[in-house]
């Protein structure tokens, strides 16, 4: 889905953020104090498309988007035929694995077909079946891990999508892995708290508009992906396995960071930490270790 975040910023004057890579200058005059509402229209030239969006007076952003189609979203809209049909399968493989509870190939069936049918009214059944394949397929427990995180991060979305919010929210998940953060690029504050990420993908780069990122009790190593984050003020890293200062060398290039939580991290522990990290981080004013 296109993307599209009208912003205000107090230090850069106005700008727009077509999409995580792109920014350009509001035309001067754009915003005045005339009147309490200012229309702008902005027109794409490279797609022939255009988008209208309004700034208040007072606010510092205003945002507006295409709706994502149910495709776009993870998912097929489903003729009534084609339901009746998924729904026939699945009473049949559910039949099966009562005869069967431990067959691999009958809970991974169950899922895929609830996942078609309806990600979200399963997910409960889902994650169920996924702990009972990690059980009985041990050898493939990190693959089901992965794709039962993905599953997860992808019924986040859908809640987003339906609630027009800005907060993306997956604490206590057990999730392994990070994707699809091309549909996260309007996300404001991220919460990933409580899981067993072990890094943040270089892909997180992309969310331009992120300012607060909490990844508490995760076995994140490095921050690898946090970098050049222009609006990123809060970083919450409480008791994760960050060794060195060099781990922490891409929020050098996060120009707003404030606030920075380390403790239960192996550096907080590194001779004379407090003052190297306010030579690396001299923009930190909220440093807990």
């Amino acid at each position: 889905a296109f993307s599209l975040l009208l912003t205000s910023d107090d230090v850069f004057g106005p700008f727009l953020t077509l999409t995580a890579a792109q920014i350009c200058d509001l035309p001067p005059g754009t915003i005045n104090d005339i009147s309490n509402e200012h229309n702008l229209t902005v027109h794409w030239t490279e797609k022939h498309t255009h988008r209208d969006c309004a700034l208040y007076t007072g606010r510092t952003e205003s945002w507006c988007r295409d709706s994502a189609t149910d495709q776009e979203l993870f998912r097929s809209e489903l003729s009534v035929e084609k339901t009746s049909v998924l729904q026939s399968e699945l009473q049949s493989v559910n039949q099966l694995q009562e005869l069967e509870p431990l067959n691999k190939w009958c809970l991974l069936t169950i899922i895929l077909l609830m996942r078609a049918l309806d990600p979200l009214g399963y997910e409960k059944e889902t994650l169920a079946h996924f702990q009972t394949l990690k059980e009985v397929d041990a050898m493939r427990s990190a693959y089901y891990s992965d794709l039962c995180s993905k599953f997860m991060i992808e019924n986040t979305i859908l809640k987003m999508e339906y609630a027009e919010v800005r907060v993306f929210s997956i604490s206590d998940k057990n999730l392994t892995t990070l994707c699809h953060l091309d549909q996260l690029l309007l996300v404001t504050h991220i919460n990933l708290s409580s899981n067993q990420l072990q890094q943040l993908p270089p892909q997180f780069a992309m969310l331009q508009c992120l300012e607060v990122l909490e990844a508490d009790n995760n076995s994140i190593e490095n921050l690898e992906g946090v970098y050049h984050l222009p609006k990123l003020e809060e970083v919450l890293l409480k008791n994760n396995k960050i060794s060195t200062l060099a781990d922490l060398q891409p929020l050098a290039s996060c120009p707003k960071l404030k606030r920075l939580d380390l403790r239960g991290n192996p550096v907080a522990q590194t001779p004379n930490v407090e003052s190297e990290l306010a030579e690396l981080l001299p923009s930190v004013t909220d440093l807990l270790l």
